[in-house]
């Protein structure tokens, strides 16, 4: 909601998209099906545009650890709009100024953390822990396509009108 202001003002406040449980809970689903379905147990999470944790779920078998890295991921995506896999990249050829960025917050430069965005704008942030690199990856990034092209606050796939 935005406040309403005198005519010229500008606004106090702004509109802010975030994933909903529901979108959060269809995205872990996603994930530890296909997970499942690979004989694997992953850890995923999901945070909204403010890092919160929306929806999150270790599976049986999966290890300890990466229930924090799967946060941490999640929270790499969101924060810079682009997967933890371009931040490793990004980030490859430069040792002393890594260390310091890592430092400076929770941030993942691996892979398996993607930005969830819908109609463009980024609404969250998906990260999966747990399995190889190129697994982690391969789910973060399907699962975070789901949500690519509807609409904020528009009908679930299952609810769309026929």
């Amino acid at each position: 909601m935005t406040l309403p202001t005198p005519e010229g003002e500008r606004p106090l406040t702004a509109p802010r998209a975030d994933v909903t449980l529901h979108g959060a809970r269809l995205l872990v689903e996603s994930v530890t099906a296909a997970a499942r379905a690979a004989g694997r147990a992953v850890t995923v999470a999901v945070v909204d545009t403010a890092g919160v944790l929306v929806a999150f779920e270790r599976m049986d078998g999966a290890p300890r650890f990466s229930a924090d890295l799967a946060a941490s991921k999640a929270r790499t995506a969101m924060t810079f709009g682009r997967p933890t896999s371009a931040m490793e990249a990004t980030f490859a050829d430069r040792p002393a100024f890594t260390s310091s960025f890592v430092l400076q917050g929770d941030w993942y430069l691996g892979r398996g953390g993607f930005p969830v965005r819908v109609d463009d704008a980024v609404v969250g942030g998906i990260g999966v822990s747990g399995d190889d690199a190129e697994r982690e990856e391969d789910l973060a990034r399907a699962a975070a396509e789901l949500l690519s092209g509807r609409r904020p606050g528009g009908p679930a796939p299952d609810s769309t009108p026929r």
